[in-house]
């Protein structure tokens, strides 16, 4: 009798042991779910919202075409600028962004950052929408879009660049930034140009005047060829591309001549040294 119910006692134990750890194993799964959980929902809501605007945004080309409405685009620059604003997002590559074509390029002293995506509502003139953030030397972050930096109301609807590199120029107390690229005039007219960014106290310019030729200063280079039937757009792009020289701090870019049958490289280079504060 005793033996029996030792033996009962021991499968008791037994039981009751296996129900416990059963009941652990139950609540490690339940846990390990209720983290992934966490994890899947702890992405920014800001991130979230970008990426449904911008989602927003790409669609909206359909309508755009029918009524032309832009407020989708508007809608999400408003909200990228808000964004980049905030300090912490300095050091986010916000890649999430990148399935929508947007994406980003840095300076060389890694002080200001472009976001820059062809917008939707692009046709045979390319326009490229240019954000730009800008972290000084305090760790304050700014941004801004390209596009509002044009003094001239003039230029809006002009094309805007796609920026290829961007170089830090020596000059004090304004920071000045070097932006070269190229787009797309209307007729797959291909272009290059150099921009200059001066910063001065949050303050950002693209009209200072940096570049001696001749008798003229001008706030940029800009050179268009018109495309040929026979032509390569790509090769004729390559040409028309304007080159900075970091080491020796000089800048090549096309001479174009214009005939009755429209602008044509000649073939030639110009070059411009850096110096004094300016291209000459």
């Amino acid at each position: 009798m005793k033996t029996t119910n030792i033996l009962f006692s021991l499968a008791f134990l037994l039981f009751s042991c296996g129900a416990k750890h059963g009941d652990k194993q139950l609540d490690k799964t339940n846990t390990t779910d209720s983290v992934k959980q966490n994890k899947i929902s702890s992405k920014p809501p800001e991130i979230s919202t970008l990426e449904k605007l911008a989602d927003n945004m790409v669609a909206s080309r359909e309508s755009y075409l029918n009524n032309g409405n832009t407020e989708a685009e508007k809608i999400f620059i408003k909200a990228l600028i808000e964004t980049l604003k905030q300090p912490a997002s300095f050091y986010d590559d916000f890649v999430n962004l990148r399935k929508y074509e947007i994406n980003l390029l840095s300076a060389n002293d890694h002080k200001l950052r472009v976001f820059y995506w062809l917008s939707p509502y692009s046709g045979s003139m390319w326009h490229v929408q240019n954000i730009v953030q800008y972290q000084d030397e305090n760790k304050a972050v700014t941004a801004i879009s390209f596009n509002d930096l044009y003094e001239d109301k003039a230029d809006e609807g002009s094309p805007t660049p796609f920026f290829q590199h961007i170089y830090t120029l020596n000059t004090s107390p304004q920071k000045t930034y070097l932006l070269t690229g190229y787009g797309q005039m209307s007729g797959t007219e291909p272009y290059s140009v150099s921009h200059t960014l001066v910063i001065d106290h949050s303050e950002f310019s693209i009209n200072k005047p940096l570049f001696k030729l001749g008798k003229w200063s001008k706030n940029q280079l800009f050179a268009s060829a018109t495309l040929k039937e026979d032509q390569s757009k790509e090769k004729l792009t390559a040409q028309l591309a304007i080159i900075y020289n970091a080491q020796d701090k000089t800048i090549s870019y096309p001479e174009v001549s214009e005939t009755k049958n429209g602008s044509i490289f000649n073939g030639k280079r110009n070059v411009l040294t850096f110096r004094g504060g300016m291209f000459k």
